[in-house]
């Protein structure tokens, strides 16, 4: 299938361009019953999300669930209005249920996990909290399994990835043959490091969409910053993020060999100069997470301080 085209008529298609390089896509899946949100994107577009469903012939009170693949602020930010405007609940993991209704604690463990190096400032306040809306409730939890009879033919189910986050799910609809994901597969073109918190996770992820492609079977699938695509694209990018994980390894591997021991900041922001990235907080607890895989596989050794040192064979 053509990489822009969505092959069926009940799963739309609302876009956002966060950069000129990223666009953000969020779904409505509309069954007979009832209709759902994959996701609520950011707080400014609530509008664009409510025109979505009207133009789609869904009322607000057909839209019954956003149901979420994460809770990273750029998939949340309109669930306080959507929730106002339909009645609707919204239905997480619940790993991360407290990030929608503490805005703080999500700031605070999403971007500065290493307080002692990322400055709380106002740019980066900012950054985060400016695409939430408002604080609320999770109203159902929801993992792996969960399925959701939309009536007439949609059908949701839930799948369990790690990586990006510890725990994200995505969703299949069965009807259409298609699966929705939200970051799984991260950006590698994007000029910072697209972050996740644990390299083995995301590698055992990788290897899970490419047995459901085959096994569920999936014929389209659509996540929030890459274009609808079809399996054999979805392969193709799988292999460049297995590439990717390689790429950053190395890097990593490479910086502690020829400088010795290293503390994480010093470490962050060579491995960011060498990759031509923005020395940002995803790109640091990426780091961080391959310093942690390569720990357990004793390929370096913690000091005291956060410093890491190789260890010869």
């Amino acid at each position: 299938m053509a990489s822009n085209e969505i092959k069926n008529n009940h799963i739309i298609q609302t876009a956002l361009w966060l950069t000129e390089e990223i666009p953000l896509y969020v779904y409505l899946v509309r069954g007979a019953d009832y209709s759902v949100f994959i996701d609520s994107g950011i707080k400014s577009m609530f509008s664009m999300l409510l025109d979505t469903a009207r133009k789609s012939g869904v009322a607000n009170h057909d839209i019954k669930y956003i149901l979420h693949t994460h809770s990273h602020h750029d998939h949340i930010g309109s669930n306080a209005q959507l929730k106002a405007a339909t009645g609707c609940k919204v239905a997480a993991h619940p790993q991360y249920a407290h990030w929608h209704s503490d805005f703080e604690r999500h700031y605070q463990e999403f971007a500065r996990p290493f307080p002692e190096i990322i400055e709380d400032t106002p740019a980066l306040r900012s950054e985060v909290m400016d695409f939430l809306d408002h604080p609320h409730q999770v109203d159902l939890l929801v993992d792996e399994g969960s399925v959701f009879h939309l009536g007439g033919g949609p059908e949701l189910e839930a799948f369990r990835f790690s990586g990006h986050m510890t725990a994200e799910l995505g969703w299949y609809e069965k009807s259409a043959k298609t699966l929705i994901l939200g970051d799984v597969i991260t950006l590698m073109d994007a000029p910072f490091i697209h972050g996740y918190l644990s390299v083995r996770g995301y590698r055992q992820s990788l290897q899970k969409i490419s047995e459901l492609i085959n096994q569920l079977p999936v014929e389209s699938i659509l996540m929030a910053h890459f274009p609808p695509s079809g399996p054999d694209q979805v392969k193709a990018l799988i292999g460049r993020a297995s590439q990717y994980l390689d790429k950053i390894e190395s890097t990593i591997l490479q910086t502690i060999q020829h400088h010795g021991t290293m503390h994480l900041e010093t470490l962050w922001l060579l491995v960011c100069k060498a990759l031509d990235k923005i020395a940002e907080f995803r790109a640091l607890s990426t780091v961080y997470a391959h310093v942690e895989d390569l720990k357990s596989r004793n390929l370096i050794i913690e000091n005291t301080d956060r410093t890491f040192t190789l260890i010869k064979a």
